[in-house]
């Protein structure tokens, strides 16, 4: 046993002086101070990075110029309540009365073969119609009110109202009996109001029209519309034979009958009145091919992404509430790890392995309960016919999916690192406790998050505003009447998009350099007690000189999660054109987990550099170099321990976010547990993106406090100005690295 111990040891031994050896040849010589120099944090400085700083500034005055275009230009209301053929908006101005969506003819020109949606009506509700009366023998409906004068019959003085009744459609009294259907066919289908100001009917709002002025439709460009042998109209036409329909999501009127409510035989008797239709055709089957085009034409990108920003439109304050609880949860975890870090941090890695499963399994169940062939329809789901699927629904079913998968992962690898955490946490505890130490002395640094928590709160909210506006601009065309986004509007959503990627960066990176800066200082003074307000000073040190590194090392970051993004983007597009493809799974996981090893390793870099920065008033590149030699140097004295405390620490933020979104979820389902499966996954996404963000910038004091200590530590032994704290020295020597460890550090090597 004593030689198996004692080779042990010298195997031991040797890996050290392995990984010694290496981290001499790869780390550079060790720090020196010049003749009459003290280790002291630089107080001579100038401003590092300017450059950074200038473009940081014009690209937020290019936010600031987006914010305001979108703001003037943009109508948020059009994404949800939707608008006709004409342009205005439906529940708004001429529509006040009218909030439901109605596609008279939702085919193309090409003989139906594709969906459009480009000729809609406003409608007070989805005609369902299922009686016949004297003064609506047929079922009729009008887009807007108008006055024709009858010529036809050498009649000038006698005036024809089209859709003058309160639900729209024409009092057909006013018609001879015999030439009722054909009277309103030749005066209010064939024929639409001339207003002003445009002289032609584009401009008509119900009150504009010029006197009794009309003007014929053009029957040659838009032929007269058939379905199911009735003739519905003309394409843009004011006035239209409606089809059957029910109120699916946001007021769009879908085609359907339900045949347990509706006798198909009453539909066949009311269309069947004109005489010269044949509507035997006209039953909950047939209108199967109406509703098809209606679910394919609402499942495009910019149909399903305004879908989302609606969904995230109606949730936005809950979201917003959802930084309130993340900014309480991450005041008590703070606070509590300053006096009870053991105890507490035993009851976090349990409560989070506890919150992952639960999480995992809700996910996995309502991937599968997600249907995305149904469509909402007058209060029920409906399945679409021949493997139609809806784009939103797709879109929920996909991101439910993903996000099963991803919490699934991590609660996997999270059970399987609970085993090594656990023996670990009295080792983790002692490392926390140094930085306790410091914030304990100056328990101000805890406070500082919470600025940085208004920072990120008026940062989203601030961006989910924008994009709201952004995706209500476009252009209308009175060719194809629809609003469409142009290159300029795509573009500055991708703009606008990679500002919330910089934006969030740049914050945490302001906070890491004056957590930094100010640990610093308690680290170099003697007497501890004679620190004035060393967070003011790390503060004053940043703004007035180092914003432009924070520009430059967010930049970086930013710049690669916007990578990750666009790839995300485009295996997406990958995998729906090709959803049984191995190959493009494979290349996506590849590629995301390539890109976050990326992401990861630059966001240590960085925050080294800004300790760096904030100790010796160098800019980016300088400081990120000392940095990565100093910790390559002193890889075998601190790296276990940082390693350690920080996996701890990431623990908190993951606790913080998950925790976040499940009582958001909570609260959006009604307070029902047995609901939470309803609670949309977006909105939930997005809660728990920024509960994350707001828990790292909490998270980020502890983690920046114990990295700048270390470092500090290294260079204190470098120096040899001997300014380390009796405690720090003894964790050290204490917890040697463990010979796994320095297998893993060799092999990093």
């Amino acid at each position: 046993r004593t030689m198996g111990s004692g080779g042990s040891k010298d195997a031991n031994d040797a890996d050290k002086a392995e990984v010694a050896e290496k981290a001499k040849q790869k780390g550079g010589n060790p720090m020196r101070l010049g003749e009459g120099e003290d280790f002291t944090i630089v107080t001579e400085r100038k401003c590092t990075d300017i450059l950074c700083c200038l473009i940081f500034i014009l690209f937020w005055i290019g936010m600031l110029i987006v914010g305001i275009v979108a703001f003037a230009r943009g109508e948020p209301d059009r994404l949800h309540n939707g608008y006709d053929f004409t342009g205005e908006v439906c529940g708004f101005g001429a529509n006040s009365e009218k909030s439901n969506v109605y596609y008279p003819y939702p085919y193309d020109d090409e003989g139906g073969s594709e969906p459009d949606l480009s000729w809609a009506a406003c409608v007070t509700d989805c005609p369902q119609q299922t009686s016949v009366t004297p003064e609506r023998p047929i079922p009729n409906l009008c887009a807007r009110r108008f006055v024709v004068n009858d010529t036809v019959h050498g009649s000038p003085g006698v005036e024809i109202v089209c859709g003058g009744m309160d639900d729209g459609s024409t009092d057909l009294l006013q018609f001879t009996l015999l030439n009722r259907v054909n009277d309103y066919k030749e005066y209010c289908m064939e024929r639409m109001p001339i207003c002003s100001p445009c002289g032609t009917s584009v401009c008509c709002d119900g009150d504009n029209q010029i006197g009794s002025a009309t003007e014929a439709v053009d029957k040659t460009r838009y032929p007269v519309k058939n379905l199911w042998g009735i003739e519905v109209g003309h394409k843009f036409g004011y006035c239209f034979v409606p089809y059957p329909s029910a109120a699916a999501f946001a007021g769009r009127c879908m085609p359907w009958v339900d045949e347990s409510i509706i006798d198909p035989a009453d539909l066949v008797k009311a269309y069947n009145y004109s005489g010269n239709n044949n509507a035997s055709d006209v039953t909950a089957g047939a209108l199967q091919s109406g509703l098809t085009a209606l679910a394919k034409a609402l499942s495009g990108p910019q149909e399903t992404f305004n879908y989302l920003v609606d969904e995230v439109n109606t949730n936005k304050w809950i979201i917003a509430a959802g930084a309130g609880i993340a900014l309480l949860l991450a005041l008590l975890y703070t606070t509590l790890l300053r006096f009870a870090a053991l105890p507490l941090s035993m009851v976090v890695l349990i409560s989070l392995w506890v919150l992952l499963a639960g999480s995992t399994a809700i996910l996995c169940v309502k991937a599968g309960v997600i249907a995305p062939d149904q469509i909402p329809i007058d209060g029920s789901d409906i399945s679409l016919p021949g493997g139609t699927t809806w784009g939103p629904a797709e879109t929920n079913q996909e991101m439910m999916m993903a996000a099963c998968v991803i919490v699934g992962l991590v609660f996997l690898v999270y059970t399987v690192l609970l085993f090594f955490l656990i023996p670990r946490v009295v080792l983790a505890v002692k490392v926390i406790g140094i930085a306790t130490e410091c914030l304990t002395t100056c328990p101000s640094f805890l406070i500082f998050p919470v600025f940085q928590w208004f920072a990120t709160v008026l940062l989203f909210l601030w961006w989910v505003f924008v994009m709201i506006y952004l995706a209500g601009v476009g252009e209308w065309s009175d060719e194809t009447r629809t609003y469409d986004w142009d290159d300029t509007t795509r573009r500055a959503m991708i703009f606008h998009f990679f500002g919330l990627l910089w934006g969030r960066a740049f914050i945490l990176a302001v906070g890491n350099l004056v957590i930094a800066g100010a640990t610093a200082e308690w680290f170099l003074t003697d007497d501890k007690r004679a620190l004035h307000m060393p967070l003011i000073s790390g503060a004053r040190r940043t703004f007035r000189f180092h914003l432009g590194t924070a520009a430059g090392g967010s930049f970086i970051i930013a710049v690669v999660q916007f990578i990750r993004w666009v790839f995300r983007y485009y295996m997406y597009q990958l995998k729906k054109m090709n959803p049984d493809n191995k190959l493009v799974k494979l290349l996506s996981c590849l590629g995301e987990c390539c890109l976050a090893c990326l992401e990861r390793f630059l966001n240590f870099i960085n925050k080294n550099a800004y300790i760096q920065c904030s100790i010796k008033a160098t800019s980016f590149c300088p400081s990120a170099k000392n940095a990565v030699m100093l910790l390559i140097r002193n890889c075998l004295r601190i790296g276990t321990l940082t390693i350690l405390a920080n996996t701890f620490i990431l623990v908190g933020k993951y606790l913080i976010a998950v925790g976040t979104a499940f009582l958001c979820a909570l609260v959006i389902a009604g307070g029902d547990l047995g609901n939470i499966t309803d609670a949309p996954i977006f909105s939930v996404t997005l809660i728990c993106l920024l509960a994350f963000c707001i828990a790292s910038a909490f998270m980020d004091v502890w983690e920046m406090v114990i990295d700048t200590i270390f470092q500090c530590y290294c260079m204190d032994l470098e120096y040899g100005t001997n300014k380390s704290g009796g405690k720090i020295r003894q964790v050290v020597d204490e917890n040697p690295p463990k010979e796994n460890d320095l297998k893993a550090v060799g092999s990093a090597m």
